[in-house]
């Protein structure tokens, strides 16, 4: 395989860049010596399937121009996997793996460089301006870039803007990179690849479904409620159930609470009811009625639990542990729950191979 003669690190941790295409481009690469290499093919492989279990790529030390050309070109080859594989799902995990690499990169090069920041910027066509405290963002770039960012920072009514440019820090700008990053990225995916190249990769291919099968497998059990776990249940919850079982007259805002709360966490209308038949004042028809309600049945509404605030304004937060410090609602703390238990599952399985 040819050798590359000092190839520039940027193009290795930053192979999206017009310029690393240039490179493979002038160095003479065809498709048939990219697939021909063993090394490529192998890094290319741990690429995807690092996307796949942890969601990052990460950026590994280079030594020495072999094992930059090998980084350089198991880029492509990741791709030309992705493609032939053709999950939309896939396609996203691994581009925002990709982009959530590089920009962990880019934090670490900001410490001694600065000048890659706007050489990345520039080639990912945002045309930004720089001066020692800020960045001025087009508004029209940072609309683009922003509409998957959730948080309140970052809606554009609650941003400075100058001459029709958004101001940002620049760790702000930095995060605004990694978005711009997945954007191209994700762009051209999947590759139109011919059958008989994807054929020809078969045994990889078939190790990365298998991998994206397992996760696949831990999402659904994950998003999966623990029915008949009470264990994953908040501790306000806990406690009206606790009273309800023992025939104690709950107050109305905590039987809507713990209502919603169980309706919302997977259980059953008929479930529900199940759970008051030792109050002293049990009414089936009722019951249903009000559960019914609640749940949507007829009017297709269902009602979502009260806040932790809530719960506090009407005395029914009590027993709060740790991870109640966490969240600010009984679901959430219920989620966090389920992802924490699934977790330790997953260690305990793993330490078991």
């Amino acid at each position: 395989m040819r050798a590359f003669e000092h190839l520039h690190l940027q193009l290795c941790f930053y192979p999206f860049l017009s310029g690393a295409l240039e490179y493979v481009k002038e160095a003479g690469f065809t498709l048939d010596d990219l697939i021909s290499s063993v090394s490529a093919r192998i890094r290319a492989k741990e690429r995807v399937i690092e996307a796949i279990r942890t969601g990052q790529i990460h950026r590994p030390v280079i030594a020495d121009d072999v094992q930059a050309q090998t980084e350089l070109l198991s880029y492509p080859f990741a791709r030309i996997l992705v493609s032939c594989i053709h999950d939309s799902y896939l396609i996203r995990r691994y581009a925002l793996a990709e982009a959530k690499g590089a920009y962990r990169r880019l934090l670490e090069d900001l410490r001694s460089d600065d000048s890659i920041i706007h050489e990345l910027s520039e080639d990912l066509g945002i045309h930004a301006e720089f001066s020692s405290n800020f960045v001025l963002v087009p508004f029209t770039d940072y609309l683009r870039l922003t509409v998957n960012l959730r948080d309140k920072r970052w809606k554009l009514v609650n941003r400075s803007l100058v001459r029709g440019k958004v101001s940002l820090g620049m760790s702000e700008f930095v995060r605004i990179i990694q978005e711009a990053m997945y954007e191209r990225i994700v762009k051209d995916l999947p590759l139109d690849v011919p059958d008989d190249i994807c054929a020809s990769l078969s045994e990889h291919i078939e190790h990365i479904r298998k991998e994206l099968g397992i996760k696949r497998k831990n999402l659904e059990e994950l998003h999966t409620p623990l029915r008949g776990d009470p264990n994953s249940y908040p501790p306000c919850i806990l406690n009206i159930l606790s009273n309800l079982k023992a025939g104690v007259n709950v107050p109305h805002s905590a039987r809507f609470a713990v209502t919603a709360f169980l309706l919302n966490a997977g259980l059953s209308v008929d479930d529900v009811i199940e759970q008051y038949r030792n109050s002293p004042d049990f009414d089936e028809a009722r019951t249903r009625y009000q559960v019914e309600h609640i749940a949507g049945t007829k009017s297709g509404t269902r009602y979502t639990a009260p806040s932790c605030a809530t719960m506090r304004t009407y005395g029914n937060c009590v027993g709060k542990d740790e991870l109640c410090e966490k969240i600010a609602h009984p679901l959430s703390y219920y989620r966090l729950k389920l992802k924490l238990k699934q977790k330790h599952k997953q260690k305990q399985g793993q330490g078991g191979l």
